[in-house]
């Protein structure tokens, strides 16, 4: 498990902090990795500061879908992902939060979200 930006994205880091049990309901084909989540910017969808969210990797995603995109190759972000107009709109669930529209050169999805993790 390694960490996600629900806000301001954060440097991509591939670095596995720890290791999480993932309930195989949550899990299908392909592979999949958990990250705890940074921030509060997808809140209004039920994913808070703290929540570790399960991912399946893929480089693809419809519109709507929860994905993690890497933006320039460097900042990884939590986002909801839209096609408009030959751009790519990541879109934050919390109205604080810009929506941000990027040409589609500059967005990599990495993963769509298929699962969510909460502790108390």
């Amino acid at each position: 498990m390694g960490r996600i930006a629900a806000g301001v994205p954060i440097a991509a880091i591939s670095e596995v902090m720890r290791h999480v049990a993932v309930p195989q309901s949550m899990l299908s084909h392909g592979e999949h990795y958990a990250l705890e989540v940074r921030g509060d910017s997808m809140r209004d969808v039920g994913i808070n500061d703290g929540d570790v969210v399960v991912i399946r990797e893929t480089n693809t995603a419809d519109n709507g879908d929860i994905v993690v995109a890497l933006v320039d190759g460097q900042e990884a972000t939590l986002k909801r992902f839209r096609r408009q107009a030959g751009m790519i709109a990541l879109e934050a669930a919390n109205p604080a939060y810009e929506t941000r529209l990027l040409s589609e050169d500059r967005v990599r999805v990495q993963g769509r979200l298929v699962g969510l993790i909460r502790t108390y």
